[in-house]
């Protein structure tokens, strides 16, 4: 890759312009265009997504714009498929969550596609921008109408197409590409999701304005003032900082995670060590001889998953931002570090971030030599039936990674450890409800509000929104609403033997959950359903929020004895 000076892109870009095409240097503005409106519109996407997400969305775009800048700096390649490329790398290496995965998907597929050339014409860019949406329908697995941002990319690069074939110049049709993009943000507002964490809400994801689809009319925004007007790129500071809030013990919500990894390791110096360059948490000594362990997920989950590193379960756990997945790249290292010649297991929570950037890690693996399986974790019973993504992993995680980690650390190969956690995954069930919302690092106000009388039902552990609001009532019948329909979706007969967790969300006292412990094991017991092993605490939390989660697993023998076995980690020891 050859890079141009300054006076080169300037004689280049002018001749480009008035010839109404894209050089290096228009798409070099696109990108860091796109970086300075997604810097703007931050708070506005973390508001979209905290109502029918995760409230990640902003962080995850603000994450892979400030990485484009620092990769473009002053210097641009020459050519604009070599641009485009450095926007693909960026998003890849520094944005996790859907969003990054599904961003550089967008953007690899615009740089794979792009021809070597130092200008694009109208009808080549058009092709690019279609050959980049359905690198996202694939990656994403979504269709124009299932809420996403495909409602945006495709119309938006149908009607660049139709005004290229038309004749228009570039800018032309970036103009009118932008008009379609702003018709399709607005028309997800009515659309029902049927892709992403969103859909587990059904109707009620119903009059919100996709988070994706937002940002995707930004992309389109900064297109058509890249093609419009001839500045230099203009760049940005790294830092952006937001005020925290004084109820949350933090320093800056920009250094949460770097400063709670280094007070975990800190803590735990003789089992955990830390490798703050991609935030993979490992053992201190690690293992020899044995299938490595590795999960991970957004950070605000905590213990799970860096306080389950250790002797009987994880050899590293990747720890993305707030409720947003690791990247690949993070992922990657994780796996490099835990692999000891007998291949590497991930443990995965079945979040749309979470399962694209884990199979991006494991391709990058088996690359390398690594031979990877992998256990998805699908255990929420709220999101059960629905047609997108499938249920949501939560509180089953832990058996799974209990179970695998005593199995690793007995010798068994990579087949059997993988077998026995979809096992457990298929004999698991969780459901969680919710008295208040936690508030996310940086934001002035809870993810949602309930009345006085309301109680969130069919909670997740991003701080999204339930499936249902029920009546406040006393602890045994909150209870009840949750171990009842557990039982009767995993058929658990008199007789049965099962693990019970009762999960606190973050926010829940040890007096309050063990007020819910025992109608746990009071209603079991009174159906004959046997507690052979039980836990009670805040294990897969949701940073603050007023919650509990109850999971049970259908126990045998075997399960057990995985159960039973030796465990040393920071949040789990016997």
């Amino acid at each position: 890759m050859t890079f141009t000076t300054a006076h080169d892109r300037a004689q280049s870009s002018a001749a480009a312009h008035q010839t109404g095409q894209m050089d290096a240097a228009a798409a070099a503005r696109w990108l860091l265009r796109f970086a300075e409106l997604t810097a703007e519109a931050s708070a506005e996407l973390t508001r979209l997504d905290t109502a029918i997400g995760d409230g990640d969305h902003g962080a995850v775009l603000v994450s892979g714009t400030a990485a484009i800048v620092e990769r473009l700096g002053t210097d641009v390649p020459t050519t604009p498929r070599d641009v485009l490329a450095e926007g693909a790398r960026a998003f890849q290496t520094a944005a996790g969550g859907a969003g990054g995965a599904l961003y550089s998907a967008y953007f690899h597929g615009l740089s794979e596609n792009a021809p070597p050339a130092t200008v694009l014409d109208s009808r080549q860019l058009a092709s690019l921008l279609h050959l980049a949406a359905k690198s996202v329908a694939e990656r994403g697995r979504a269709l124009p109408g299932d809420k996403t941002m495909l409602d945006v990319l495709a119309p938006a690069a149908d009607t660049f197409h139709a005004a290229a074939l038309a004749g228009s110049n570039v800018r032309q049709c970036a103009l009118l590409s932008l008009r379609a993009a702003l018709i399709g943000r607005a028309a997800t507002a009515p659309m029902l999701a049927r892709r992403g964490r969103a859909s587990y809400l059904g109707e009620r994801s119903r009059d919100h304005v996709d988070p994706g689809a937002a940002s995707s009319a930004l992309l389109f925004h900064a297109l058509a003032d890249a093609l419009s007007t001839l500045p230099p790129p203009h760049t940005r500071s790294k830092e952006n900082p937001v005020s925290t809030p004084p109820r949350h013990l933090f320093n800056s919500p920009s250094d949460v995670i770097d400063d709670a990894l280094e007070g975990l390791v800190a803590s735990n110096r003789t089992r955990l060590a830390r490798d703050a360059a991609v935030n993979v948490v490992t053992r201190a000594v690690p293992a020899k001889d044995k299938v490595g362990l590795v999960s991970g997920g957004g950070s605000g989950h905590e213990p799970l998953h860096a306080g389950f590193v250790g002797t009987g379960m994880l050899d590293a756990a990747v720890c993305g931002a707030v409720f947003a997945s690791p990247t690949a790249h993070q992922i990657h290292a994780g796996t490099v570090r835990a692999d000891s010649g007998a291949g590497v297991l991930h443990i995965v929570k079945n979040y749309t971030g979470d399962v694209l950037n884990f199979e991006i890690a494991a391709t990058l693996a088996e690359e390398d030599g690594i031979v990877v399986e992998s256990v998805i974790v699908d255990d929420d019973l709220a999101s059960d039936g629905n047609d997108g993504p499938g249920r949501r992993g939560t509180g089953a995680v832990v058996v799974v990674e209990k179970v695998c980690g005593a199995l690793a650390e007995a010798g068994l190969p990579l087949s059997e450890v993988a077998d026995a956690g979809r096992r457990v995954v298929s004999r698991s069930r969780s459901l969680a409800l919710a008295l208040s919302a936690c508030t996310h690092p940086g934001a002035d106000a809870p993810a949602f509000e309930l009345g006085e009388n309301e109680v969130e039902f069919g909670v997740g552990i991003h701080g999204e929104r339930g499936t249902a609001r029920i009546p406040f009532a006393e602890a045994d019948e909150l209870v009840e609403q949750l171990v009842a329909p557990l039982v009767d979706d995993l058929d658990i007969a008199s007789g049965a033997s099962v693990i019970a967790i009762v999960n606190g969300l973050g926010g829940t006292s040890p007096l309050e959950l063990n007020v819910a412990a025992a109608h746990v094991h009071r209603t079991l017991a009174e159906r004959g359903i046997t507690v052979a092993r039980a836990l009670t605490g805040s294990l897969v939390t949701s940073l603050d929020m007023h919650g509990v989660s109850v999971t049970l697993t259908v126990c045998d023998d075997d399960i057990l004895r995985a159960w039973d076995a030796p465990v040393r980690t920071p949040a789990l020891t016997w």
